[in-house]
């Protein structure tokens, strides 16, 4: 995608010394393929268990703390994502996307093999680990790594497998349940994997045809940040969900105001860090949390749009299949068909955004209109009462995820037109989904 429009900010050029890649076109689509089919597997997984939940609480026999499930894995994949993209600083990115990949792999065959719930809670949340590299990684090895002539295709190849993965997801997972085990929803992992992997060792260039990076020492690296992130993220998500698998859990007791209060005060923590450390520290620490990609109003708001329209996304990925099968009795096959018409008006909205953007910047627009979208169809869901409102319930999610595949495409865009190269990876390091309680 190439925008041309003077509202889309200079085009960045490269530092001094900086050497551009070198790597020839063949290699590089090669090496996008195994790097995309990684990105792929990480969101995929954020949402294939939407319509395999339930069936994973009943075989367990344990509904109530099912949700940790799916929870477990965003919240880790979340939180290491930023800290993932900085320890490929200090190692090197081939390593540390084979270190995810192994990781991802290891711990979503052991997902399937899992004998209770427990087990499969503490490998969905390594699984993350290893899925929060696949996610950030690919976004920094693929604008590094891409020739200069082909530079204006990565948006739209990110955009594409974000929206493909997000859209097979849910569907994905329920053909799987329904016709062979919930098992093979973390199983099928293994063989797409491992191929990709084979495809990225093979592919990957010569040191000749490498870009300049800067490297990194362990000294650099930020324990700080990487650890207040993490703590913040659990400790702001754990009440709500304890509140929602517990009846008995009210707002105001201590279980509950005690880990969302210090959650929020890690959170400030962080923020105060990343300004002190980034004025302080500035050239001998690698911020897991850089605070000065906020200071362009354009990124600012792509992350908080980000943020506020994942949430209702991520809510009705999860809690509408699970409302049908509890609720009106429906298999998993036929939820994840019935979240069809939402999934693929997100995949068209993606494309639909890179459209309108491609000869004049209209990121702006089209993510408004992403936000009003969602706002109307999220309104609109709030009238659905019973089993036989299903039709309208699937009208409205159309609007909802136009709405998302707008604003997520339009957001995701913005890294080529106002953040430097150089720069891709930090703005890349956050998930493209909110994290909160499906309870």
């Amino acid at each position: 995608m190439e925008i041309t429009d003077s509202r889309a900010g200079p085009k960045h050029e490269a530092q001094p010394g900086f050497k551009q890649s070198t790597v020839p076109a063949a290699r590089f689509w090669a090496l996008s393929v195994g790097v995309c089919l990684g990105l792929f597997l990480s969101i995929i997984d954020t949402s294939i268990v939407a319509t395999s939940i339930y069936i994973i609480g009943i075989e367990f026999q344990d509904v109530r703390r099912v949700n940790w499930v799916a929870l477990a894995y965003t919240l880790s994949y979340l939180g290491c994502a930023m800290t993932f993209a900085r320890v490929s600083d200090v190692v090197g990115r081939r390593n540390a996307f084979v270190a995810a990949y192994v990781v991802f792999f290891i711990f979503s065959l052991a997902c399937g093999f899992a004998q209770n719930l427990d087990q499969l809670i503490a490998c969905r949340t390594l699984q993350g680990i290893g899925g929060s590299g696949l996610y950030s990684l690919p976004m920094i090895i693929l604008p590094e790594l891409c020739p200069e002539h082909l530079r204006q295709h990565i948006t739209s190849i990110i955009g594409l497998v974000i929206a493909g993965s997000g859209s097979l997801g849910p569907i994905l997972g329920g053909a799987l349940t329904h016709y062979a085990t919930w098992r093979w929803v973390f199983w099928i992992n293994g063989p797409i994997g491992f191929v990709s992997l084979i495809i990225f060792f093979l592919s990957w260039p010569k040191v000749e045809h490498l870009p300049s990076t800067t490297n990194r020492s362990w000294k650099e690296f930020d324990y700080i940040g990487s650890f207040l992130i993490i703590a913040a993220a659990v400790l702001v998500v754990f009440p709500f969900q304890n509140a929602g698998e517990s009846p008995g859990t009210t707002w105001g007791t201590a279980v509950f105001i005690a880990p969302l209060t210090i959650g929020l005060v890690l959170w400030l923590v962080l923020l105060a860090w990343g300004y002190l450390a980034g004025h302080v520290f500035k050239d001998n620490l690698a911020l897991t949390f850089p605070i000065n990609l906020f200071h362009s109003r354009a990124y600012a708001a792509a992350a908080i749009s980000t943020l506020f329209l994942g949430y209702p996304y991520f809510m009705i990925t999860y809690a509408f299949p699970l409302r049908a099968q509890v609720v009106d009795d429906k298999s998993p096959m036929m939820v994840g068909i019935m979240l069809l018409p939402m999934l693929g008006s997100t995949a068209v909205g993606s494309i639909l955004a890179g459209a309108l953007s491609k000869t004049k910047n209209y990121l702006f627009e089209t993510m408004l209109a992403g936000a009003c979208l969602m706002a109307l169809g999220t309104g609109l869901l709030t009238i659905v009462l019973s089993a036989g409102d299903d039709a309208k319930a699937l009208a409205f999610t159309v609007f909802a995820g136009l709405g998302f595949g707008l604003n997520v495409a339009s957001a995701t865009m913005l890294t080529a037109v106002e953040v430097p190269i150089i720069d891709y990876g930090k703005f890349y390091q956050r998930p493209p989904k909110s994290v909160k309680s499906p309870s």
